[in-house]
């Protein structure tokens, strides 16, 4: 299936599911279609999956799908989405509360022959939980107080020396080699944070890069960024090509339950030839003489599909070209009437400066996204790699 004709696949689902119409959610489904998910488990048969949506409608009979965005590549998609309604049946058997709510999903397919062989669900059922309990028993907070003041001092202590420990494993500012510069920074929202990038020596005098985004924010977050920076130094030295390496992460990735990541894998040979494979990373920009190109080439995010496939580009690089990769966090920063700072002011940035160093280039970047966010508190991590390509 085309891009275009899954998403005409899920608009019709959209209509169906607004009418709560089950027979007509159902037959997008094959005869031998695998269903899993954490309320129902894992449901075999398009006879079997058409009797799910019950399980919610039944609790909820106004829920509805606010708005979905989908990712599709060849066979496969992600969806998200927001449901919300109200607890007027009684939800797994409780009283109902006639409570609103709305929650998080996440839906991943795999298609064959226009039907939906396997689908996964992730839902934010914690956040739904809370929602939907009657009281959360205000007056025992006050006997908590000095216990929790008292936890939470410790976990600021251990959060300090792991952010320090994160940032021991970003590789050195900069970076210079016989035909190009490089530098790089990560700048978290919290102690410690999700994004992460590094360097890598590779055979016959080549060098890698790789920058990536972990879902989430905090100390698992980070575990998973750390983890996935051991895997990559660990098979830098294989000599796989990029869509190799990134395949290898993703086999990695997939094993931990409901955490995905973006990443852009490149690898820059003599030469000038520049190798890459974008996993669902925003697209990195690329500026020379012959204009601006987005490096685009890859496949879905990590994490999502035990089988995906990945694909690589390779792009002759001219002296004086620019590369640029960054995290959504540069283009996603916000100022406090709610404005991001977009792709606009980010290509207006990069065309002024880049003739710069790439380490000048650099702080000129974060210098006009921290002027631009000034009085917003930073709601996502901040990285960046710039590389300048010098020719022999």
């Amino acid at each position: 299936m085309t891009p275009e004709e899954i998403r005409a696949f899920f608009a019709r689902r959209h209509e169906a599911l607004a009418r709560h119409d089950a027979a007509a959610l159902a037959a997008g489904y094959a005869e031998d279609c695998v269903v899993e998910s954490p309320i129902a488990g894992t449901v075999k048969g398009r006879a079997a999956v058409e009797k799910v949506p019950n399980l919610f409608t039944t609790a909820f009979p106004d829920l509805a799908m606010e708005g979905h965005e989908v990712l599709a590549v060849e066979d496969r998609a992600v969806v998200t989405t927001t449901f919300h309604g109200t607890d007027t049946g009684g939800w797994l058997g409780q009283a109902p509360t006639g409570k609103r709510f709305a929650f998080f999903v996440v839906f991943f397919y795999t298609f064959h022959n226009g039907q939906i062989v396997h689908e996964r669900r992730v839902y934010d059922l914690h956040g739904l939980m809370l929602q939907l309990t009657p009281g959360y028993q205000i007056g025992m907070q006050a006997a908590h107080e000095y216990r929790t003041a008292l936890d939470r001092a410790l976990m600021e202590h251990e959060l300090k020396i792991a952010g320090e420990i994160q940032q021991a494993l970003m590789p050195r500012l900069q970076r210079k080699g016989t035909e190009f510069e490089v530098a790089a920074v990560s700048v978290p929202c919290r102690a410690i944070g999700g994004d992460f990038v590094d360097y890598f020596d590779l055979p016959n005098e080549g060098f890698g890069f790789a920058l990536g985004d972990v879902t989430g924010k905090g100390p698992p977050a980070a575990l998973l960024a750390a983890e996935l920076q051991g895997v990559l130094a660990a098979h830098s030295n294989i000599g796989g090509t990029p869509a190799d390496t990134v395949s290898r992460v993703n086999q990695v990735l997939v094993r931990i339950e409901s955490r995905f990541a973006t990443m852009l894998y490149g690898q820059l040979a003599c030469g000038g030839r520049l190798t890459y494979c974008n996993a669902g990373h925003n697209p990195p920009v690329l500026v020379g003489r012959r204009g601006i190109r987005r490096l685009e080439t890859g496949g879905l995010i990590l994490g999502a599909f035990k089988q995906a496939t990945f694909e690589e580009e390779t792009v002759q690089l001219d002296p004086g070209d620019v590369l640029v990769v960054y995290s959504d966090g540069v283009t996603e920063a916000f100022r406090p009437d709610g404005q991001d700072f977009g792709e606009e002011q980010l290509l207006s940035c990069l065309s002024a400066n880049r003739e710069a160093a790439p380490a000048v280039l650099l702080e000129r970047l974060l210098g006009a996204v921290h002027e631009f966010t000034i009085g917003a508190v930073q709601s996502d991590d901040l990285t960046a790699l710039v590389l300048r390509y010098a020719g022999l």
